[in-house]
């Protein structure tokens, strides 16, 4: 069932990413043209891609968990010696889980803050309560993929993180 949930949280961060890069490629294509070529812009146009960035930011933390496609610093453990490296790494995937947690808490309390205030966004006129609900299920799902990787290394499972995992959808 944990596996199923797994996959299904990829293909969907997966999908995700190919959409708003999609969309902030394809507008801001259309955004110049318009511009520089008809002399007419879209009003709107940067702050959806503005959008569509963060979101790829937010949905890229836990999609590139599994992947093992963070920047790290992994001196420490490699100086480590070998009985230390097992309590390192459940000490890394525990602060993992403690940001994921921190990231869901408070992303959701900013996002009810902010749709209870009734904030628009400049342009668009859209509730920003939407675009900040993007930062509590980053959370979560960053505390979800941490949580794996932590059975993972409680079970001894040594393999580099995202050596089991397929890539993009």
């Amino acid at each position: 069932m944990i596996r199923l949930l797994d996959r299904c949280l990829e293909r969907f961060e997966g999908a995700m990413m190919v959409v708003c890069m999609a969309v902030a490629i394809t507008l801001t294509f259309t955004q110049v043209v318009l511009r520089y070529v008809f002399n007419a812009p879209l009003f709107w146009a940067e702050e959806v891609v503005l959008y569509a960035i963060i979101w790829m930011s937010f949905v890229g933390i836990s999609y590139g968990l599994p992947r093992a496609s963070h920047i790290s610093v992994d001196v420490l453990e490699a100086f480590l010696p070998s009985r230390f490296a097992w309590p390192f790494r459940i000490l890394s995937c525990a602060l993992g889980i403690v940001f994921g947690v921190v990231l869901l808490w408070l992303g959701w309390k900013l996002t009810a803050t902010t749709f209870g205030r009734g904030q628009l966004s400049p342009a668009l006129r859209i509730p920003m309560g939407y675009v900040y609900a993007i930062i509590p299920f980053a959370g979560l799902a960053t505390a979800f993929r941490y949580a794996l990787e932590f059975g993972r290394s409680w079970r001894g499972d040594t393999r580099p993180v995202g050596e089991e995992t397929p890539t993009l959808m």
